[in-house]
């Protein structure tokens, strides 16, 4: 079934609601180094649910904005928020494109050059794999 964009804005909103309910279920641990390891365990068993809502573009920005604010707003989870990110692609949630956009110009000011300093090796080795991706096929 295709999406019309007069769904879209509810769908985005569920998207914003699943990330709200999945993290407030949580007692958060205060030790910012474990807190690191239970977000992503806590994520993980979510990641089926984000990739139903998150089908096209603009729903993964979404929550990659959310993540970012979300992240921002909680001083544990401040070094979190690349390796949520990362969790996020190895699971099909958010795609290449979308996190290039979010480093380019998608992101949001709070905490704009933590997270963008946090996430510039990810970025580096995303860029570096699409240009050997693309060499590779240039030669076939």
């Amino acid at each position: 079934m295709a999406k019309s964009p007069a769904f879209m804005p509810a769908f985005l909103g569920i998207d914003l609601f699943v990330w709200t309910t999945v993290m407030s279920q949580v007692e958060w641990n205060k030790k910012e180094e474990l807190v690191a390891e239970q977000a992503l365990k806590h994520l993980k068993q979510y990641t089926p649910l984000f990739e139903a809502f998150t089908t096209v573009a603009r729903s993964e920005l979404v929550l990659m904005l959310k993540t970012q604010e979300f992240c921002y707003g909680n001083m544990n989870f401040m070094k979190v928020f690349q390796k949520i990110i990362l969790l996020f692609y190895k699971t099909d949630v958010l795609s290449e494109e979308v996190i290039l956009k979010w480093y380019k110009e998608g992101h949001s000011v709070k905490g704009k050059m933590m997270f963008l300093d946090q996430m510039k090796k990810f970025i580096e080795w995303l860029q570096n794999a699409e240009e050997e991706s693309e060499s590779g096929e240039d030669e076939d």
